[in-house]
């Protein structure tokens, strides 16, 4: 959906509650066909409503903008005066003045222009790194494919195929390393840094197709020429032609097996004396991929994946770049699954697939500690957070379990009240007893228990203590 499919009303934010409810009728009042930047001025909201539905009795807004400079003071005042709006991303997308007209003005250039990038090739990439990020033990045939949507490489290659690939995918990917860097969420062995080389080579052309030794050897070939000028990388000691590895090239695929386990053994040792640089990990990745010169040998990476997490990436990107002609059949069907998930076109009246929108999150993780106010958030999935990192390219990511100062402490209160209540319970049980028996006229009551711990009475009570017995 465009802007002129779009239908818009300037509201004060104290009218916006019963706006998400459905319960204003945008016809009340002339609408704007367009939203210019002048329009929004102090704590006003742009609300959006789709054109095809503009007659119905029910029509909630399809777009929330907030004006960039007072968004901040909005959400504070809707969270405090009307509590039940938090999340507004639960209602719709929510997007910040300064982000609809960058991200509107991309898409309408977009429009009509045919982008050389292929699914095929981004699909590999996210499955590729949906194999690192996740266990080691996990085997392709049985890998979940929503795992897709917690991938880096697919709010990328969303932002690729919506907007291409200049200013709106360097936007996405410094969100991505914002969100990364929040202690609040579980670290993931391959960072944004590490993908970023993978990302420009999706992105660019090889050419035409090629066979999978060469295509093998020209991701090499730019890797090590990326790395080594963007981080001044020393040169490996290990030759960085897959050609100069002894057996790799052999017509025996068991000598081409027995080539890559004792190249993956020097890395290994090679690099437990020194700092990873990178390399090895396209290295392993072309060599397994020249092992069943197809993706029928993946699982030789999931040894070495421990240590170098973004070989499986790295040979994601690889298999794209080959093409689909050098897919197995257990990589051909996990790949088609992905790419469906990279495919649908982007329409602004669309919110589903996300929790927050990225003007939320940024404002919730500047104003609150902890993961108390995500954990208690209405969420697509237990434990995870997913949010819309630029318009149509979301990322989901997993909070921290059970491990933050809040539910230590709060575990810890739980444990001394526990004990204080057993105390006291206890100590009323020897009280009641005794004065039972004073009632009863004897003067030699029993101590009883119910099933407390006897250390417990002593701890809350004026009993005396026990003396202890003579050691032997």
């Amino acid at each position: 959906m465009n802007e002129n499919n779009i239908r818009w009303q300037i509201f004060p934010r104290d009218i916006l509650p019963e706006a998400l409810m459905g319960r204003y009728n945008p016809l009340d009042s002339p609408a704007k066909y367009f939203l210019e930047p002048y329009e929004l001025k102090g704590s006003v909201v742009a609300v959006g409503y789709s054109d095809s539905r503009l007659r119905d009795e029910y029509n909630p807004p399809a777009l929330l903008v907030l004006e960039s400079e007072s968004a901040i003071e909005t959400l504070s005042w809707l969270r405090t005066y009307a509590p039940e709006t938090a999340p507004l991303s639960q209602y719709t997308r929510v997007v910040s003045s300064q982000d609809w007209m960058s991200f509107s003005r991309i898409q309408g250039r977009m429009q009509g222009f045919l982008y050389d990038a292929r699914e095929d090739v981004w699909s590999s990439v996210i499955l590729g790194e949906a194999l690192a990020q996740g266990e080691a033990d996990v085997e392709l045939a049985s890998l979940p494919l929503s795992r897709a949507g917690a991938c880096f490489s697919m709010a990328i290659a969303r932002a690729v195929f919506t907007y291409g690939r200049d200013e709106a995918t360097k936007t996405c990917a410094d969100r991505l390393r914002q969100v990364e860097a929040d202690r609040r969420f579980v670290r993931r062995p391959v960072t944004v840094s590490d993908l970023m080389p993978i990302w420009a080579m999706a992105s660019g052309q090889f050419g035409k197709s090629v066979s999978a030794e060469e295509t093998a050897n020209l991701v090499l070939d730019a890797a090590s020429r990326f790395m080594h000028d963007s981080f001044s990388v020393p040169h490996s000691p290990t030759p960085l032609k897959l050609r100069n590895i002894p057996g790799l090239s052999s017509d025996s695929i068991e000598e081409r097996v027995l080539a890559f386990q004792r190249l993956s053994t020097e890395l290994t040792n090679a690099e437990a004396h020194g700092a990873d640089s990178g390399l090895p990990s396209v290295l392993l990745a072309a060599a397994a991929f020249l092992v069943g010169r197809s993706t029928s040998h993946e699982f030789l990476l999931h040894r070495v994946s421990k240590r170098f997490p973004a070989s499986l990436a790295w040979y994601g990107l690889i298999a794209g770049l080959a093409g689909p002609s050098t897919w197995d059949a257990n990589w051909s069907k996990a790949a088609k699954g992905i790419e469906r998930q990279v495919r649908p076109r982007f329409d602004w009246s669309e919110s589903t697939g996300f929790d927050l929108c990225w003007i939320e999150y940024s404002w919730m993780a500047k104003m609150f500690d902890g993961t108390v106010t995500f954990n208690s958030l209405p969420k697509l999935l237990p434990r995870v957070i997913s949010i819309e990192v630029i318009p149509g390219a979301a990322c989901q990511f997993r909070l921290v379990a059970g491990s933050s100062p809040e539910l230590e402490a709060g575990r810890s209160n739980d444990r001394v009240r526990e004990m204080d209540l057993q105390a006291a319970l206890s100590q009323f049980v020897v009280l009641a007893n005794r004065a039972r028996h004073l009632l009863e006229g004897d003067s030699t009551p029993k101590q009883q228990s119910l099933a407390f711990d006897s250390s417990d009475t002593t701890r809350s009570g004026p009993t005396k203590p026990r003396r202890k017995k003579a050691s032997t």
